[in-house]
């Protein structure tokens, strides 16, 4: 009978009469009650009526000098305490979330950065922050942050007005770059121009389906470069490279570790330009808690760092 009763209650009026009702259960008076909830005896004693008078039951018998659980009462007193209970371990442990890193982290990364740089840095962040879940996607394609629940995205190039909270990491570095083996057959281009005559690798974007377009300082080549291959796999840049199938304008941190052993030259090393920066983003309100705030400082630091290496 309570139970169908309590189902015609709506929650938030009656819920300080059943703070009102157990507190009074508790202490044994409307007085007492009162100084643990930081009411009047008299404010207290008009929730528990209008309580009483929604259910349609009489949950305290009243003395002059205490109070006493009717029947219903004490059954209504047993369900409200474990409520009650649940509600005070639900605020400590989002007083937990909000003072400590943990919980759930919704991240997008471009694939070829997340790879060579995000997911190796991500055993430092776990060892600091094990209480942290990260969810990470490895895409090219430009996510809708918001509309698919992205806590942080990585992103590269010039920055869109988007609403979203945004900090620059740094430039994003490009190394145009051909095997040793290439070059020795084809020759060592001395400016953009002479690219026309050597077999170009370019990339392809998937958010657009045309392919990349390769940045230089000063003048712009007479006529403009047209790719011999494209790909669809920004990896499969220095592949391509390395395999001898020509010249390829490829993120630096995608080829650093060829060039730096051989395997790659670098060339046209003083007309190369950086295109556009690396940024993360995330949505307005997302860095106030300590998970994303966490991550956010640990990127921010760390990328940097390896970019550097």
């Amino acid at each position: 009978m309570i139970r169908d009763n309590m189902s015609a209650i709506s929650l938030i009026e009656s819920f300080s009469g059943l703070v009102a009702f157990a507190a009074a259960a508790e202490t044994g008076s409307f007085a007492a009650a009162g100084r643990k909830l930081g009411l009047s005896a008299s404010a207290v004693g008009k929730a528990v009526e209008r309580l009483e008078l929604k259910l349609g039951l009489r949950l305290l018998n009243r003395t002059t000098r205490s109070l006493a659980l009717t029947g219903e009462g004490e059954v209504l007193f047993r369900h409200v305490g474990n409520i009650l209970k649940e509600l005070q371990e639900a605020e400590r442990e989002l007083h937990l979330v909000q003072s400590t890193p943990r919980g759930r982290l919704k991240v997008s990364v471009p694939t070829v950065m997340g790879r060579k740089i995000v997911l190796p840095a991500l055993r430092d962040f776990r060892s600091s922050f094990p209480e942290v879940t990260i969810d990470i996607s490895l895409d090219d394609v430009k996510v809708d942050v918001i509309e698919d629940g992205y806590d942080i995205v990585l992103r590269l190039g010039e920055l869109e007005d988007s609403g979203l909270q945004a900090r620059c990491i740094g430039p994003h570095t490009f190394t145009t770059c051909a095997s040793p083996e290439y070059l020795a057959q084809h020759g060592v281009p001395r400016s953009p121009a002479d690219l026309h005559d050597h077999c170009c690798v370019y990339y392809r974007f998937p958010t657009t389906g045309r392919p990349e377009t390769w940045a230089f300082r000063g003048p712009a080549p007479a006529r403009p470069l047209k790719p011999n291959i494209v790909l669809n796999d920004g990896e499969a840049l220095a592949s391509a490279a390395l395999g001898g199938l020509g010249i390829v304008q490829a993120p630096s941190y995608l080829v650093k570790e060829d060039v730096a052993a051989g395997r790659l030259h670098a060339v046209l090393e003083d007309y190369t330009e950086n295109r556009g920066s690396i940024w993360l983003m995330w949505p307005p309100r997302c860095a106030q808690t300590p998970r994303a705030r966490a991550f956010i400082d640990f990127i921010t630091e760390r990328i940097p760092q390896q970019l550097a290496d």
